[in-house]
């Protein structure tokens, strides 16, 4: 891992909490994540650079993976929506301290 890299993420699907802004649905890949850390991920060719806000495990699992949701700091409405209608396709996200 590179030098603040402290974990990799697949995200798996994006939803939005009303009030509360964007959630990736996922699985941590390696490492350990923790709230404060940031995030870094591409969406349609841009590079998004986020600050994780909350962390929950979701209901729905797999045997051999546990999935995780990211509430994730957004700038605006806008921004959400756009994440929102996103198909993360099973993007890996690279996390930093």
């Amino acid at each position: 891992m590179k030098d603040n890299q402290v974990a990799k993420y697949q995200i798996s699907d994006t939803f939005k909490i009303t009030g509360r802004g964007i959630v990736f649905a996922g699985f941590i890949l390696d490492g350990t994540i923790s709230i404060g850390n940031d995030i870094e991920f591409l969406v349609y060719d841009k590079i998004f650079k986020r600050k994780i806000t909350g962390i929950e495990g979701i209901t729905k699992s797999q045997p051999t993976k546990v999935n995780t949701g990211l509430l994730i700091q957004c700038t605006e409405e806008k921004e959400i929506d756009e994440l929102r209608k996103w198909n993360p396709e099973n993007t890996t996200a690279i996390i930093y301290q």
